[in-house]
């Protein structure tokens, strides 16, 4: 039972505004849980062909290689498809691909990635490199419209590839235009911006001019 001097305490407290009740001295407290995106892991797979060809290559030995050095393998199936056992961590790699009657080939490849293709010239004939990227879209817009932009690595046999989406883009003035991970453009203000896309190491750039 309370003691008088209690009572009268508790409704002091009740007139200046406050409660008077029986605390256990424990604060709540909240959690949250997030997730840890740095520890997520990714497939790759892909096709490996002849160069200047959609032709499969079977039996091609892959290698790919982090930036710290470790060392996966795997090969192709008859049709030149071929997908690693393991996931990896996001992150730049190396892939070398060797197969009998073509030249040794190495790219860089930037997981995670869709898919890759590789193109695997024939012994005696010259390799074929990437010679730069193809941005194709509307080049004028309106402020607030939006455009989908595509973008296509060239090679020197004169083949394209689609890296609409696995191309990085940017924009050399995000406040007239900005670009999205997937080459959406939106227009923001008046003027002029470049829009570009790198893959590997090569790039291409499209002038985007916007209006009121």
């Amino acid at each position: 039972m309370m003691s008088l001097r209690t009572i009268f305490l508790c409704l002091a407290v009740t007139a200046a505004g406050a409660s008077c009740s029986h605390s256990t001295g424990v604060t709540p407290s909240s959690t949250s849980t997030s997730t840890d995106t740095s520890t997520a892991t990714y497939a790759l797979s892909g096709k490996v062909v002849q160069a200047g060809t959609g032709n499969g290559i079977a039996s091609t030995m892959l290698t790919l290689i982090d930036l710290s050095g470790n060392v996966t393998t795997t090969s192709t199936d008859v049709t030149g498809a071929f997908t690693f056992a393991s996931t990896f961590l996001a992150g730049n790699y190396s892939l070398t691909a060797v197969a009998p009657g073509y030249v040794v080939s190495t790219s860089f490849v930037a997981i995670p990635v869709t898919s890759f293709t590789m193109q695997l010239p024939l012994v005696g004939t010259s390799p074929v490199t990437s010679v730069g990227v193809v941005v194709t879209g509307q080049s004028t817009l309106t402020i607030g419209a939006t455009s989908q932009l595509a973008a296509s690595v060239l090679y020197s046999d004169g083949t394209q590839k689609d890296v609409t989406n696995v191309a990085k883009w940017s924009s050399t003035v995000p406040s007239v235009a900005t670009i999205s991970v997937s080459g959406l453009a939106t227009a923001y203000s008046a003027g002029t911006t470049a829009i570009t896309a790198a893959f590997q190491d090569v790039t291409g750039s499209l002038v985007l001019t916007t209006s009121p």
